[in-house]
């Protein structure tokens, strides 16, 4: 009779599968980046991407002359891939006493930490923002200080990360112009988006301090995802333990600097 071994129902492999599967999902500021797995697999962790500024609207152009031309200028950001990694440690007991999803509920709490990480670096990368509002955070007035901010014309989605308590603040403030979640519906931008104001979608994070927050178009960022989610397993054969690491390789920036507008803390005192 074959002797079933805890290697073998611990599968670095499909437990790789099962962290990759939903974590994009549960990178919760993903909808408001450019997911870019192109560079899947290429070397190095420093990465150069090129971007363009805008050469102005067109112009009239009278019959006979020439069209004006416009330098296209171009800059470039460097970003350095980072690693988030968590563990977990199972014990043998956990495993075959036929109780619960050990595995199940390991895979899920890895992807979960990181994408919490994950999560607070995209924060980091909106930190970079060069349009801010000296607007009130907790009120209509303030927001749509901030939304006057964009230079464009633009019918885009707009969301707004704020602390909870801001976003209370803000839901009070607007009284019957706010759009409860159910009312917005499948437009959402972000999943656990609590309603709307001004055509902005309201999301509330605990990342965020009180006064701090963002006004994001989506584009704005871009998250590069540099290699899938890597998990791997070691026996600690003194204690009869399995331990499991994952850890996921990747790269978030900020894209488009014209698509967001940053509040500081300090104004919302």
């Amino acid at each position: 009779m074959t002797q079933t071994k805890l290697a073998d129902l611990i599968n670095p492999e499909v437990l790789a599968d099962m962290v990759s599967f939903e974590l994009q999902e549960k990178i919760r500021f993903s909808p408001l980046a450019n997911v870019d797995t192109t560079l899947q697999g290429q070397p190095g962790s420093i990465l150069k991407f090129p971007a363009f500024t805008y050469i102005g609207d067109a112009v009239d152009v009278p019959e006979g002359t020439a069209i004006p031309l416009d330098k296209l200028g171009s800059t470039s950001k460097q970003v350095e891939v980072k690693k988030a990694g968590k563990g977990v440690e199972i014990t043998d007991e956990a495993v075959l006493s036929g109780y619960g999803d050990p595995l199940g509920e390991a895979a899920s709490q890895l992807q979960l930490a990181i994408a919490n990480k994950v999560d607070e670096d995209i924060i980091t990368a909106l930190n970079g923002a060069t349009q801010t509002s000296d607007g009130d955070i907790k009120t209509v007035e303030g927001l749509q200080a901030a939304i006057d901010i964009f230079d464009d014309e633009d019918d885009e989605p707009l969301t707004l990360l704020v602390s909870p308590a801001d976003a209370s603040a803000l839901r009070t403030d607007a009284n019957t112009n706010f759009l409860s979640a159910t009312e917005v519906g499948a437009n959402r931008v972000v999943n656990g988006s609590i309603g709307e104001i001004l055509g902005v979608q309201i999301v509330r994070s605990r990342k965020l301090e009180e006064g701090e927050g963002f006004l994001v178009k989506s584009g704005a960022l871009k998250l590069v995802m540099k290699r899938g989610a890597q998990v791997e397993s070691e026996r600690n054969i003194v204690n009869k333990t399995t331990v499991v690491t994952a850890d996921q390789h990747y790269a978030p920036y900020l894209y488009n600097d014209a698509k967001v507008v940053k509040f500081e803390a300090a104004s919302g005192a």
